[in-house]
């Protein structure tokens, strides 16, 4: 597959795409009391789809998805429950915004954005991210008032 089919398919289709995986998602998701739990359960053509569960207070660190070597853009559904997104708004003194993450809609993530998602209700909650393209790698970042900071690189099938 091309890099212009994969720039398309970012662009357009990625919303839709895990719209229409939640619409027809068969398999239930487990929980883990350790940390969020995450299987891979999609992959077509330039993207792959990731089923996570989330029990209250889990999330995940500062990230971004892929950094500069192969970035991935994403969606993110959520099946049920709800979820935080806190992205980094770049700046003199950067800021983290929070955006609620509920069913019923996809929320995008760009390729190059650093951000964490987090359960912070008091109830389960699942949610369904896909990667374009897939996702072989995620940059953790240690935030403070002085901006980010890169922490470490984690690697898929190794670290989550």
């Amino acid at each position: 597959m091309s890099d212009q089919t994969i720039s398309v398919l970012t662009a357009g289709h990625l919303e839709t795409l895990a719209t229409l995986y939640v619409e027809h998602l068969v398999l239930r998701p487990r929980f883990s009391k350790g940390s969020r739990w995450a299987r891979r359960v999609l992959s077509g053509p330039g993207h792959e789809a990731w089923l996570l569960g989330w029990l209250p207070g889990q999330g995940t660190e500062l990230h971004d998805h892929g950094g500069l070597d192969r970035p991935a853009a994403a969606a993110v559904a959520v099946v049920s429950g709800r979820l935080s997104e806190y992205t980094v708004r770049a700046g003199p003194f950067p800021t983290l915004e929070r955006t609620e993450l509920t069913p019923g809609r996809a929320a995008m993530v760009d390729d190059r954005t650093v951000h964490a998602v987090r359960n912070d209700s008091d109830a389960p909650a699942v949610s369904l991210h896909v990667y374009a393209p897939g996702l072989d790698a995620m940059r953790t970042y240690l935030f403070d008032e002085t901006g980010l900071s890169p922490s470490r690189i984690k690697r898929a099938g190794e670290d989550w």
